[in-house]
């Protein structure tokens, strides 16, 4: 049962929440208390959301303790590579025309279907060569068909989240050129019901689906080139009444754009 929502609240009261004997010694640094689940947790200072900041000794207040459960993460599965630190997605692409303008995409998905969510990513055209990694480093190519990267193992989530860094890019050029990063929220047609808005909760019903757009753009000309990489790092939430918001890891996105003019107007 939840902890009250106002007035009074003791430490006794959350050690008996998460399973503790009344009356008995505890403190709020005891690593099954810093573990409840509580939805006034501030997102700065919950590690995985809404619970309580696991990291012992670091700061926390009584009042994130209002409407705290002792509540279980979510089972996952996940197939990628998520460590954050190589790909687990790629998207390349190179053009040669006296005008180069080139764009390498990746849309990724979050989609409830019950008993699951699926975390997909996909390449938006077949023009571009993509690549996903398994959990295990296998290279596989990727095409205009979502891939799955992940899964949470519940049925009736109630609400997902996309979250994502700002693109990160390198780019190298000579002559005439430019090159940029875009991500946004993109449904792109009926892949999605909504737009993704990094950081914010959305309440979906069965089969409904949340995505972004990841892409690296090059533009050449009058003989120029350019190489355009762009890198963002990706994570995918859930929440539903009893757990903890629990998340699949971090995934990193590159997409490479190159640009080759090889004619001057």
């Amino acid at each position: 049962m939840a902890l009250q929502t106002s007035g009074a609240i003791s430490l006794n009261e959350i050690h008996v929440e998460v399973g503790g004997t009344s009356g008995t010694t505890c403190s709020l640094n005891d690593s099954d208390i810093r573990g409840i689940g509580s939805p006034n947790a501030t997102y700065a200072d919950a590690q995985n959301g809404t619970g309580i900041n696991t990291t012992s000794g670091s700061a926390i207040s009584i009042y994130e303790f209002y409407g705290a459960a002792d509540t279980v993460p979510m089972s996952t599965t996940n197939y990628a590579r998520n460590t954050g630190t190589a790909d687990a997605a790629f998207s390349y692409r190179s053009q040669t025309a006296g005008i180069a303008n080139v764009q390498a995409y990746l849309e990724c998905r979050l989609r409830r279907t019950d008993p699951y969510v699926y975390l997909e990513v996909r390449e938006r055209s077949s023009a571009q060569t993509s690549y996903w990694w398994t959990s295990a480093g296998t290279q596989t190519a990727l095409s205009t068909s979502y891939v799955t990267l992940g899964r949470f193992n519940l049925t009736g989530i109630t609400e997902i989240r996309l979250d994502w860094t700002t693109p990160t890019s390198s780019t190298t050029g000579s002559g005439v050129y430019s090159g940029s990063c875009y991500i946004a929220g993109e449904t792109n047609g009926p892949s999605a019901t909504y737009n993704a808005s990094s950081g914010s909760w959305v309440t979906v019903s069965n089969n409904q689906s949340i995505a972004f757009a990841f892409t690296a753009m090059g533009l050449a000309e009058c003989y120029a080139q350019v190489d355009q990489e762009c890198f963002t790092d990706i994570t995918a939430y859930a929440r539903k009444s009893g757990y903890q918001d629990t998340s699949l890891g971090t995934y990193q996105f590159t997409s490479e754009a190159i640009a080759i003019s090889n004619n001057c107007f």
